[in-house]
């Protein structure tokens, strides 16, 4: 035992001896830190093939001597993370062009490489790309050329790129052209890549389109898990982004997401409660946006009108339901007997709340619903009001757009534009096109530029030979502006949606 102890101490004496002979050589100095950051960069840089990416991030190279690169690489955790990279600069600044090495729809990773030529320490910046191409955004204008579909796009700056479809896809041709549909937001059905759905349909036949190449991904019948015998299109696309949504023959054909995984698509025609097969539904979906569920203890999702039934119902994927007789007062409205004719169904000012215009023979009214219950108000119906609104009943449903900004509803008759205030319940018309230039569609859509909020109305005209397009800048009040010169040149258009970046 002594002797450990004596050892002990003698360690602890040259330990002691070795601190007292240290000349203090340790290095204090700070470690090396890396201050990157790049303030004026998207979260998500859009850029097109043979455009030129131009990037100056902030980095204080005063304090010594730096080096730096640039890499991209795909981003994509389906693709393994072997993929080649590329150089794209070894300067500060990058400046280069987007080039073949860069595959079109893709996600990538671009690497800011920062290094201390003195120390060999480097620092990292990241940006995310996403490569895009000339359709990437813009308004989708379907055309019927000779009872067969070809969309053109008008573009932001108002050019125009035509005959898109038969020029990316010439092999598969859709008759009887139907309509065009964009999800709100990503679908994941784990059939496509998870990104919005985009359907162009016909009355017999549809395709999925790929968002930003516009090529086919699947027809129809790839659409079902068993493809129906009769295929009468009358509606095609999204309730949120959980819901898909067929109607063929006027019944609902569902395709529910989430919950369970593999493939996600559409199933057979639903049975209604009480009638089975006998119903029909109108070609306008309801559904639940943005909301905080703690201030909300019940949220209809999706919601669907019988035009045959005149009643609404509810659903969530597998069966079409009834509402609760608690949602409705009948003071106002019953959900499950509403006795009237549906026109038109859109998204209203309110959060999540619906304009549904209906009729009674030439008599027409407006109600209004929620998607949302709130706490101790089990009560979704909103509003019944019979409409001053001339020839609103005498147009076409395609006519018709309701504002999601203001309470206002725009609709078009023979060469006429007007605008329905809701809360004055009066009308007035705003534009007149030149006689025999016959509205046929129109689309409203939000826009904020950068925190400049405002709405643009789009208005298609038809006069025996050609359709014109007219541009309407709304304002946050609803006032409607003058329209843009018309934007000629296009066969008879059926409908239109607008695409954005994302």
């Amino acid at each position: 035992m002594k002797k450990m102890k004596i050892i002990g101490y003698m360690l602890l004496f040259i330990m002691i001896g070795a601190c007292t002979k240290d000349k203090n050589n340790f290095s204090y100095e700070e470690p090396i830190t890396f201050d990157i950051s790049d303030e004026e960069a998207p979260d998500v840089i859009e850029i097109g093939l043979g455009q030129r990416l131009h990037l100056s991030p902030n980095f204080d190279d005063s304090k010594g001597d730096y080096s730096y690169l640039w890499i991209a690489a795909r981003n994509n955790s389906a693709v393994g993370y072997r993929e080649p990279r590329d150089t794209l600069g070894r300067e500060k600044e990058l400046d280069t062009e987007i080039s073949d090495f860069f595959i079109l729809g893709e996600p990538y990773r671009l690497t800011f490489k920062v290094t201390d030529n003195k120390s060999g320490v480097s620092g990292f910046y990241f940006y995310d790309l996403r490569i895009t191409n000339r359709y990437s955004e813009g308004w989708m204008v379907l055309e019927d050329k000779g009872g067969f579909a070809d969309f053109s796009m008008l573009l932001p700056d108002t050019s125009v790129e035509r005959d898109i479809y038969s020029l990316v896809n010439p092999n598969y041709a859709i008759a009887e052209p139907l309509m065009l549909s964009l999800s709100s937001g990503s679908v994941a059905d784990d059939v496509s890549p998870t990104g919005r759905k985009l359907y162009l349909a016909g009355k017999r036949d549809a395709v999925e389109l790929d968002p930003l190449t516009l090529q086919i991904r699947y027809n129809l019948d790839a659409l079902y898990f068993v493809p129906p015998a009769t295929k009468n299109l009358s509606f095609i696309g999204w309730s949120g982004t959980n819901l898909g949504v067929i109607l063929n023959d006027g019944l609902l054909q569902a395709n529910m997401t989430g919950g369970f995984p593999g493939a996600k698509k559409f199933g057979p025609s639903m049975q209604a409660p009480g009638v089975e097969y006998d119903y029909q539904i109108a070609p306008f979906t309801a559904n639940v946006g943005e909301y905080d569920w703690r201030q909300h203890p019940v949220v209809y999702s999706h919601i669907l009108y019988d035009q045959q039934n005149q009643r609404f119902y509810r659903t969530s994927g597998g069966s079409l339901d009834a509402l609760p007789t608690n949602a409705s007062n009948p003071s106002i409205f019953d959900m499950n007997d509403v006795g009237l004719g549906m026109k038109y169904m859109g998204t209203a000012n309110v959060n999540n709340t619906h304009n549904a215009v209906m009729y009674d023979g030439a008599q027409p009214y407006l109600l209004q619903f929620s998607s949302l219950t709130t706490q101790g108000n089990p009560v979704i119906t909103r509003m019944k009001q019979s409409m001053d609104a001339p020839y609103i009943l005498d147009t076409e449903a395609t006519n018709i757009a309701s504002s999601s900004q203001s309470a206002h509803i725009f609709y078009g008759y023979e060469n006429r534009l007007y605008r329905y205030g809701i809360n004055a319940n009066s009308t007035n018309q705003f534009h007149a096109f030149p006689a025999g230039e016959g509205i046929i569609n129109m689309k409203f859509r939000a826009i904020d530029d950068n925190g400049r909020e405002y709405g643009e109305l789009l208005v298609a005209t038809w006069d025996g030979r050609e359709s014109k397009l007219y541009l309407f800048s709304v304002s946050l009040a609803g006032l409607v502006g003058e329209p843009s010169d018309a934007i000629a040149g296009f066969d008879k258009v059926l409908d239109m949606v607008y695409k954005g970046e994302s």
